[in-house]
């Protein structure tokens, strides 16, 4: 059954959360007083220093953390409630490369939980899982072995396996990680079309190419910022990272058109 929330509710809201690991109080949380909406059609960058809570922050999105403080709605209900329909990018999907999986065979793992007859897929989580692939442009790849791909073909089916649990938010952990200039350009092409129908939450290191991809740019180092893409300035930037020493704005232009 759909989790779908009406056309006014924000698909994902995050109101006044903290977190933190430890328990001891002397101690500055992970996130501080963080709040978050996200709306349908939102291409949201998730941006800031190693340490800066971004990948905490998606997990008390997806309900794997709980926090101390806050709340957490996701397409209306709570996290853990609708867990099927986000689908969820890893930043270290780890895929043994000796496992004689195929890709078919992976993006069909983003169908388990669903069946009533539990882990055993039906035809139509094939058709489903195929569909996925089809919209990532990988379906000719369906019968490789994983141990086969490219880095960027992985990145495509890892996204595929999280659109088969038939998502409505996509949220990714730093997908372009580890891929070349043009595999990136590629990825976030993809990442374009899926936003059409899909709201993205999309965690990134690099800063400037993200911001010339997404709709709005989500600075968080402990607190956390929102700008629309075209207000992310260098000073934005030396402000999220004033910890982390001088911050030295690189141009991109001349290869990245």
């Amino acid at each position: 059954m759909s989790a779908t929330t009406s056309e006014t509710e924000p698909v994902v809201q995050v109101e006044g959360v903290t977190f933190r690991y430890s328990a001891t109080p002397d101690l500055p949380p992970v996130l501080d007083n963080v709040t978050l909406r996200v709306e349908r059609g939102d291409f949201v960058g998730l941006i800031g220093p190693n340490g800066g809570g971004k990948t905490t922050l998606l997990k008390v999105i997806l309900g794997l953390l709980t926090p101390h403080s806050g709340r957490v709605r996701v397409l209306g209900r709570r996290p853990r409630d609708v867990s099927r329909a986000v689908g969820y990018v890893p930043q270290h999907a780890v895929i043994d490369a000796g496992v004689p999986a195929t890709v078919l065979d992976v993006v069909l793992t983003g169908r388990l939980g669903l069946s009533p007859w539990g882990p055993r897929y039906r035809r139509n989580d094939r058709e489903a899982a195929r569909e996925a692939l089809q919209q990532v442009g990988a379906e000719p790849l369906a019968r490789r072995r994983m141990g086969e791909l490219s880095g960027g073909q992985k990145q495509r089916v890892l996204i595929a396996r999280a659109l088969a649990s038939a998502a409505e938010v996509l949220l990714l952990d730093d997908p372009t990680a580890g891929v070349d200039l043009h595999m990136e350009q590629n990825i976030f092409e993809l990442l374009h079309r899926l936003n059409e129908r899909l709201p993205i939450v999309l965690v990134s290191h690099d800063v400037g190419f993200v911001s010339a991809h997404v709709n709005r740019v989500a600075c968080l180092n402990r607190r956390l910022v929102i700008h629309p893409a075209g207000d992310v300035t260098p000073d934005v930037i030396a402000q999220l990272y004033h910890d982390h020493g001088p911050v030295q704005p690189v141009d991109h232009a001349g290869e990245n058109p």
